[in-house]
């Protein structure tokens, strides 16, 4: 069913509201009344400045290291990042520069990853859908096996369909498949992300996650085709990975490859749709 998203003040929330209702929950919720820079101070010189490692300039965005001086970030989300339930990478602070029209594919984040996206400037269009109720995924990708014009039907998904302006912060928790579409001649997202050191055992795209996992680490050859790093998943690798996987056995892990393979056809079928997307993404 189309569900409607939680908006709430910042200076209305609290550490442990957040925490109780929406962090552990992983339910999202946009914050509303987010500071953010005069958008003559987000010029190329700042960006270059600010996101020293360019590593990831080719992908889409820009990283940079957590800074306690940083403005932009509410001061609860501080103690959120220090807790010691979730990870924080050496880069954990994204920035995406976008022109209108740009559009992502349907796909789930990566390294079961929160995200606090910060819109900077401009509008974005978003669909989020719940792990509960998700889209198959293409096989050892995050990428979702639907066309680009795909939309939700409220029979089967769970899902939300709303806008971020200047000013919110969208709490984007881990295996939500979403679609982002621009919606302004300049877009500019702060993007803060942290991997909880626990599984997601209630849901099937947390439970993918860690049979995913499992499989990477009985054949460690996979891991040179997929994009993000084994060893440092989730900003710790295995010491992360141990809790993930504690409960998978291997009746499971031929349980996901069967799905794995029973998936390839419809993959080849979309492949050339799914790449041109992907083209477009870029």
């Amino acid at each position: 069913m189309k569900l409607t998203i939680d908006k709430i003040p910042l200076a209305e929330m609290t550490y442990d509201t957040f925490v109780k209702l929406y962090l552990l929950p992983e339910k999202p919720l946009i914050l509303t009344g987010v500071d953010t820079y005069d958008e003559n101070d987000i010029t190329s010189e700042h960006v270059k400045k600010m996101f020293k490692d360019e590593s990831k300039k080719s992908i889409g965005w820009y990283e940079a290291p957590l800074s306690p001086t940083d403005k932009t970030l509410p001061t609860f989300l501080h103690d959120i990042f220090a807790r010691e339930d979730m990870s924080v990478r050496p880069l954990p602070m994204r920035l995406f520069m976008q022109p209108n029209g740009h559009k992502t594919l349907y796909h789930y984040d990566g390294n079961s990853l929160h995200g606090f996206n910060l819109q900077m400037k401009g509008v974005k269009h978003w669909h989020l859908i719940s792990p509960h109720t998700p889209l198959r995924s293409a096989p050892l990708m995050f990428v979702s096996l639907v066309t680009k014009n795909f939309i939700p039907d409220d029979n089967h998904y769970d899902y939300y369909d709303f806008e971020t302006v200047a000013g919110e912060m969208l709490f984007l928790p881990r295996y939500w498949i979403h679609i982002v579409s621009t919606c302004a001649e300049v877009n500019i997202n702060y993007n803060w992300v942290v991997t909880p050191t626990f599984p997601h055992t209630t849901s099937p795209l947390g439970r993918r996650e860690s049979e995913l996992l499992f499989l990477r680490q009985k054949i460690p050859f996979l891991n040179r085709f997929l994009v993000d790093s084994y060893g440092e998943y989730g900003g710790a690798g295995e010491s992360i990975i141990k809790h993930y996987i504690k409960d998978v056995g291997y009746l499971r892990l031929c349980t996901r490859i069967c799905k794995k393979i029973s998936s390839i056809p419809k993959t080849l079928f979309l492949m050339k749709e799914i790449k041109s997307m992907a083209h477009e993404f870029g």
